[in-house]
C-alpha cells in the first residue's frame, strides 16, 4: 500500500518588517529544520493491514503551515516512506486560493528530510509496519494457541518521520486530527478520546475512527494503537471525574493491572495538587506491549509500557518487580506535565523532562506510596549511580548542543535521567522545597503548551521572593555551572586540628589519572557540614575560585561529615586522620551517623582509593564496620565498589583472596548477626510478616553476594530449592517470589545443562513478563561457555523465542557473569553491522556498550576499542559516545591493574593471615 502525503492547507503570513528574498532550490545543508514554515495543525488518517503477508500502511497527511518568511522551499522530515506517484504531494496556498506547482522534490535519505521546492512531479517511492520497535510498528503475542498482531508506535525521539512526514523536532508543537483505519473485531486508540466511528467505503470489514483534536504538542509524544487488547477501568472511582483511567492488556493479562490501576489516579492527582495544575485531557489509557524497547513512553493520553512495567501478579511477582512498577509508572505521570505540557525545545536540553522525571517520582511515591521507601533509595540509585559515568572525561553536560541526528539517541544516557535529578534534588535542598515547588508551578503555567530552555527555568525559580536566601550569586549563574559544564567536584578538606579551622578545595574529580586535559571547571558548591547530625551548617565555594578556609565548629578529637546526607552532587576527601575519626566513630555507634551519609562515606572512600588520591587501607578500614551494619543503603554502595574489585581481580589469585576475606568477614559476621535478630535468615531464604521493603531489598541483595562468593550453605540451599521447583514445575512458591532471580542464578551457576534447560523451558512458556525476565537473568548465571554462547547467538534470532526487546538484556547479563564479559564483548564486535541494524535509535546501542565495557581490561581489548572507534568494523550508529567511554573506562582499568593492584593484592593477603577486621 502507498503512503499519501498531501501538504494541502498552505497558509502564507509574512511578518512585518523589510521583505527578504526567497531562496533559491532545492539545496539545503543542514540538519536541522529550517523555522521559515510552521506546523499548526496536522489532519492525519491512517489504515495499518495487520495479518501474515501485509503488515502494510495507507494513509494520508494535510498538514496547515504558516510562513514565519517568505520561501520557496518546505522542509519536514520523513524516513523510510514512499508517496503515492499521481498527485502524491501537492501545496496550496490558501490566502491565494490556488494549488502551488512543485518545481522540485529531494528525500535525503542519511538526514531524513523531505526537501519540496514550490512543475508537478511525481515519485514512485511505501511505508509499512516494521517489527524493528520504532515508528509505527508491529508486535506479537499468542492468545489460546493463536498468534495475533497488534500495530502500536514509539516515536520518541526522532522516529514520528517513519510514520508520517512531519516536522519532527520537540519545539515544533502543532494540533493533530488522527483518524485511524482498523477492522471490525479490532479498537483502535489515540492520545484523545474516540469522535465517532464510520465505514470504510472501499473496504466492507474495516471501518474509521476519527479521534477528538489534540492540545498543540509534539510529534514525539504523539501515538496510535490498533489491536484486540481489553481493557479495566480503574477502581477507584471517586479519583475519575475529570479524567478516566484504564489499562489494556492481551486478555489474558487483565488480573494483572490490578495495581496498576489503582496506583496510576492516585499518582496522578497527587502531581495535580503538587503542581496546582489540572491534567488537561480527559483520558489516560495505559497499554502494556508485548514487544517494547523501553520501560515505557509518556505519550499524551496513551502511555505504553513494557509489559514488566505495567504488569504484576501479587503472589508471583516480587518487591522489585512492584517497585520498578511503581518507580516507572510514576516517571511517566511526571512527564505529562514536564514534557508533554511543557517541551525542551530541543533534545540538547534533555533533563529539562528527564531530570524532572526521576527527582519528582521519589517525591511522589515518598507520599502516594511510602511502603516502597524509595526517597531512602535516591542516592544510590541516582547520585552514586551516575558518578562513575561523570568520572569520565569522556562524559557530556546535561545541557549541551547536538551536531548531528545520530548523537541524539546518545543523550538518552545516566546525565539526563540520574544526574539532572541529583543536580534538582541539591538545588532544591538550597532553594527550600517550598519555594522550588512554587517555582516549577510558575514555571509550568508559562509556558504550558510551549516549549522552553534552561533559562525559562531559572527566570521563573528566581521570581520566588529569593532574597532572604542570601544566596552568593543569581539562581542562573549558579546552576549553569552545573547544567553547562561537564563532570562534578570533589571537595577535599584539610584540617588544621590546633587552629580548628579548615581548607576546603574544589576540582574536577577524574577516575583516569593519566589524561590530557586542559581544563580546571569551577562550581558554586552549596557546601553543608555537621560534627553530630543534629545541627548542620552551611557555605559556599563561589565558582570563581578554587577553595575557601572555614572555621570549624569542632574540637580536634571529633569528627566532622561534609556534603550531609549526600544533598549535594559532589565526592568529599579528607585529611587522614578526619577518615580516622569517622572510621572510629562508626565502629563505635555508627547510627550517629545517617544512613546515606554512611552509604556516601563507603561509595566516596572506596571510589576516591581508586584514583590513588586515598589509600585503599583507609577505605578498607572504614568498611570494616558493615558487620554491624543493617541499612540497604550502606550496603548496596559497599557491593558496588566490591564488585569493581572483584572483576577486576577475577583472573588473578587475588581473587580467592578478595572472596575470603568478603565473606569470612562481611558474610560470617555481618550476615549471620543479621540472622539472628531476624534481618536474614539465609537457611530458608525466609522473611517474615510485616518485613519492609528495604529489609526484603537489603536481605536479597545480601544473599545474591553470599551465593556468588560461594558460601556453600547459600548455594546448597539455593541448588535445593531448585530442584524442588525442577520436580514440581507448576508449584510457584517453591521459594518467596523476591528471592527467586538470586536462587535460580546461584542454582544454574552451581549445576548443570539439566537445570539450564529447565529455566529455558519455563521461560518459554510462562505468562509472567516479569518471571520471564528474571529466567533470563538465571539463564546467564551458568558457569558453562557453550550454554553462554547459545544464549548470545539466540538474542539475535528472530525464531529462538527471545523477543527483541529482550536480545540487549541478554548482552547485559552475560557481560555480568565474569566468565561471560570477554564472550560478550568478542561476540558484539563479531556482529556488529549487525548489533547496528538490530538496534538503530533509543539509544539502546550505547546502553549495550556501556554495560559490556565495564570491566573491559586488556591490551587487546583495548586495541579492539580502538579499531571499532575508527570505524573498522563499520558505522557505529547511535553508540558513538558510548564507545569513546568503553575506550577510556578500558584505560582506567587497565591503569589500576598498573597502579594499585599490588597495592590491594597484598593488603587482602595480610588481612587474610592476621584477621585484622575481627
Amino acid at each position: 500500500m502507498l503512503f499519501r502525503l498531501v501538504l494541502l492547507i498552505f497558509t502564507l503570513v509574512v511578518m512585518q518588517g523589510t521583505a527578504k528574498q526567497p531562496r533559491s532550490i532545492p539545496k539545503y545543508t543542514d540538519w536541522r529544520l529550517p523555522r521559515w514554515v510552521l506546523p499548526r495543525h496536522y489532519k492525519l488518517r491512517l489504515l495499518p493491514f495487520i495479518e501474515e503477508g501485509n503488515f502494510t500502511i495507507d494513509g494520508q497527511v494535510d498538514i496547515l503551515l504558516e510562513c514565519m518568511e517568505p520561501t520557496t522551499m518546505i522542509v519536514l522530515h520523513m524516513a523510510e516512506i514512499r508517496i503515492a506517484k499521481d498527485e502524491g504531494l501537492q501545496v496550496y496556498d490558501l490566502v491565494e486560493s490556488r494549488r502551488v506547482p512543485i518545481q522540485s522534490y529531494i528525500e535525503d535519505k542519511t538526514r531524513q528530510l523531505l526537501v519540496i521546492g514550490t512543475k508537478n512531479e511525481t515519485l514512485q517511492v511505501g511505508n509499512q509496519l516494521n517489527d524493528k520497535l520504532n515508528g509505527f510498528y508491529r508486535a506479537s503475542y499468542t492468545e489460546n494457541g493463536i498468534k495475533k498482531y497488534i500495530a502500536t508506535t514509539q516515536f520518541s525521539p526522532t522516529d514520528a518521520r517513519r510514520a508520517f512526514p512531519c516536522f519532527d523536532e520537540p519545539g515544533m508543537k502543532a494540533v493533530f486530527q488522527i483518524t485511524l483505519g482498523r477492522q471490525k473485531f479490532r479498537i483502535a486508540h489515540s492520545n484523545m478520546p474516540l469522535k465517532r466511528t464510520y465505514q470504510n467505503e472501499d473496504l466492507p470489514d474495516y471501518v474509521w475512527d476519527e479521534f477528538q483534536k489534540t492540545l498543540p504538542m509534539s510529534t514525539y509524544i504523539l501515538a496510535f494503537i490498533v489491536s484486540e487488547f481489553e481493557g479495566l477501568d480503574s477502581p477507584e472511582i471517586d479519583l475519575q471525574e475529570r479524567t478516566r483511567f484504564r489499562t489494556w492488556t492481551r486478555p489474558s493479562a487483565g488480573k494483572q493491572t490490578e495495581y496498576a490501576r489503582i496506583l496510576g489516579p492516585r499518582v496522578l492527582r497527587y502531581f495535580e495538587n503538587y503542581f496546582n495544575i489540572s491534567f488537561p485531557l480527559p483520558k489516560i489509557d495505559m497499554f502494556a506491549i508485548p514487544d517494547f524497547a523501553v520501560s515505557a513512553m509518556e505519550n499524551w493520553g496513551l502511555i505504553t509500557y513494557r509489559e514488566t512495567a505495567l504488569l504484576h501478579d501479587p503472589l508471583r511477582s516480587s518487591a522489585a518487580d512492584k517497585q520498578k512498577l511503581s518507580f516507572v509508572l510514576t516517571h511517566e505521570m511526571v512527564h505529562q506535565w514536564f514534557g508533554n505540557l511543557v517541551t525542551m525545545e530541543f533534545w540538547s536540553d534533555l533533563w529539562l523532562k528527564e531530570g524532572f522525571a526521576s527527582y519528582l517520582m521519589y517525591v511522589g511515591l515518598d507520599v502516594v506510596e511510602p511502603s516502597l521507601q524509595m526517597g531512602q533509595q535516591f542516592t544510590v540509585q541516582e547520585t552514586q549511580k551516575v558518578f562513575a559515568v561523570d568520572s569520565l572525561l569522556s562524559s557530556h553536560a546535561m545541557s549541551m548542543p547536538v551536531k548531528k541526528r545520530n548523537e541524539i539517541n546518545g543523550l538518552f544516557d545516566s546525565i539526563p535521567y540520574s544526574k539532572g535529578p541529583a543536580v534538582i534534588r541539591m538545588f532544591a535542598g538550597f532553594l527550600g522545597h517550598k519555594k522550588f515547588q512554587q517555582g516549577l508551578t510558575s514555571y509550568l503555567n508559562n509556558k504550558k503548551y510551549q516549549s522552553a530552555v534552561d533559562d525559562d527555568l531559572w527566570k521563573a525559580m528566581s521570581n520566588q521572593s529569593i532574597d532572604a536566601l542570601e544566596l552568593p550569586a543569581d539562581i542562573r549563574t549558579i546552576m549553569t555551572s552545573w547544567s553547562l559544564q561537564t563532570g562534578y567536584p570533589i571537595v577535599t578538606v584539610r584540617r588544621n586540628y590546633d587552629l580548628q579551622t579548615a581548607i576546603v578545595t574544589q576540582e574536577r574529580f577524574y577516575l583516569l589519572s593519566s589524561r590530557n586535559s586542559s581544563e580546571f571547571p569551577l562550581w558554586w558548591i552549596p557546601l553543608t557540614y555537621t560534627t553530630d547530625f543534629n545541627t548542620t551548617y552551611q557555605a559556599w565555594i563561589l565558582g570563581t575560585e578554587d577553595g575557601i578556609e572555614l572555621e570549624l565548629p569542632s574540637a580536634p578529637t571529633d569528627w566532622i561529615i561534609f556534603n550531609v546526607d549526600q544533598i549535594g552532587y559532589y565526592r568529599v576527601n579528607y585529611d587522614e586522620n578526619n577518615w580516622k575519626l569517622i572510621t572510629q566513630q562508626l565502629l563505635k555507634d555508627h547510627h550517629a551517623i545517617s544512613t546515606f551519609s554512611r552509604s556516601q562515606l563507603l561509595d566516596d572512600s572506596l571510589n576516591i582509593a581508586r584514583t590513588g588520591s586515598l589509600p585503599y587501607y583507609v577505605a578498607f578500614e572504614l568498611s570494616r564496620y558493615l558487620r554491624s551494619e543493617r541499612d540497604y543503603a550502606p550496603w548496596y554502595s559497599a557491593f558496588k565498589s566490591f564488585e569493581y574489585l572483584d572483576r577486576m581481580l577475577y583472573q588473578t589469585p587475588s581473587k580467592d583472596k578478595l572472596r575470603f576475606v568478603t565473606s569470612e568477614f562481611f558474610y560470617e559476621k555481618g550476615i549471620r548477626q543479621m540472622a539472628t535478630t531476624s534481618c536474614v535468615r539465609t537457611n530458608r531464604f525466609e522473611e517474615r510478616k510485616g518485613d519492609s521493603h528495604l529489609t526484603i531489598s537489603n536481605r536479597n541483595q545480601l544473599i545474591s553476594w553470599a551465593c556468588r562468593l560461594g558460601v556453600a550453605e547459600c548455594v546448597n540451599n539455593a541448588t535445593a530449592l531448585y530442584k524442588s521447583w525442577m520436580a514440581q514445575p507448576d508449584n510457584n512458591n517453591w521459594v518467596k517470589p523476591n528471592y527467586k532471580r538470586a536462587v535460580a542464578c546461584a542454582a544454574i551457576a552451581n549445576s548443570g545443562d539439566e537445570e539450564w534447560d529447565f529455566a529455558l523451558e519455563r521461560y518459554l512458556s510462562t505468562d509472567l513478563s516479569s518471571e520471564k525476565e528474571m529466567l533470563l537473568y538465571a539463564l546467564s548465571c551458568s558457569s558453562s561457555p557453550e550454554a553462554l554462547n547459545t544464549l548470545l547467538e539466540w538474542a539475535l534470532d528472530a525464531n529462538s523465542g527471545i523477543r527483541r526487546q529482550d536480545s540487549a538484556t541478554v548482552f547485559g547479563s552475560v557481560s555480568g557473569n565474569p566468565i561471560g564479559s570477554s564472550m560478550v564483548f568478542d561476540f558484539v564486535l563479531l556482529h556488529w553491522d549487525k548489533m547496528v541494524k538490530e538496534f538503530p535509535s533509543l539509544a539502546v546501542l550505547g546502553r549495550l556498550v556501556d554495560t559490556i565495557s565495564q570491566t573491559l581490561d586488556t591490551e587487546t581489548h583495548l586495541e579492539n576499542l580502538v579499531t571499532l572507534s575508527e570505524g573498522g568494523r563499520g558505522d557505529l550508529g547511535t553508540s558513538t559516545r558510548a564507545v569513546q567511554q568503553a575506550l577510556e573506562r578500558t584505560r582506567i582499568n587497565l591503569e589500576w591493574k598498573k597502579r594499585r593492584f599490588q597495592t590491594v593484592s597484598k593488603l587482602l593477603d595480610s588481612w587474610s593471615r592476621v584477621q585484622t577486621f575481627s
